[in-house]
């Protein structure tokens, strides 16, 4: 008898155990973005100068301002896609008054994982360049 519930509980752990490849291989699991996303053409257009208002137009108003030192604006990007890896970054403007006197950011120049087709120009085909149609022929 204590056999049979010895091998009982053995299977019922193995089979338990087995439960965290199947969620992650299984379940649907949502997109989590949080944060600001800034693009390189959006911080391209800020320099060194600039006021907060033009910041705020720019990039949007920040994650997080530095209670003890207002003087630093962190924008700060989490992504985490469904069943991928996590992707972190983070932009840190640090003010002299009311005008920015310093840029520093890591990992901006990742794309951005939930865009999963993106835009790209295609080639006209050739009946929109002569700007003749071409039907194909009906038979009744």
């Amino acid at each position: 008898m204590t056999i049979k519930k010895i091998l009982a509980s053995l299977a019922i752990t193995f089979s338990l155990s087995g439960c965290s490849y199947l969620y992650n291989t299984f379940v649907y699991q949502i997109d989590v973005v949080q944060g600001n996303y800034v693009d390189d053409k959006k911080l391209a257009q800020v320099e060194l100068g600039m006021t907060q208002q033009q910041i705020v137009f720019v990039l949007g108003s920040p994650m997080l301002i530095d209670q003890f030192d207002t003087s630093k604006w962190y924008y700060i990007r989490y992504i985490k896609p469904g069943g991928e890896p996590i992707q972190q970054s983070q932009i840190l403007l640090t003010f002299d008054g009311n005008k920015l006197t310093s840029i520093t950011s890591d990992n901006i120049d990742q794309e951005n994982p939930l865009i999963k087709n993106p835009k790209v120009k295609k080639e006209p085909n050739e009946a929109t360049q002569t700007g003749d149609t071409k039907f194909a022929p009906t038979t009744e």
